[in-house]
């Protein structure tokens, strides 16, 4: 099930990560996973920082990348989070 773009996501408290360069490792405790994050998904993963809603991660990534078509940008941050989700290191808020 896919989320809806105004609900708001936050980073999962079970997940840890180190920064090597411009990317992300991240590590759920639950699962035992490991994932890295490229440059784009270590760019959804910092504006997580604080719960926010997958329009408002859009528009910050947008406000950086004006060359990318929005509604591109819209598809793969929805992508993605729907992604970060399915590893359990996302949480949808109540």
């Amino acid at each position: 099930m896919n989320i809806e773009s105004s609900k708001i996501v936050r980073r999962s408290d079970r997940v840890d990560e180190t920064r090597i360069g411009d990317r992300l490792v991240l590590y759920q405790r639950d699962t035992g996973t490991g994932i890295v994050l490229n440059p784009m998904g270590s760019l959804v993963w910092d504006s997580l920082e604080t719960p926010r809603s997958i329009e408002d991660v859009a528009e910050i990534l947008a406000n950086q990348h004006r060359t990318t078509p929005r509604q591109q940008i819209d598809k793969d941050v929805a992508a993605y989070v729907q992604s970060l989700k399915g590893h359990l290191l996302i949480d949808e808020t109540a």
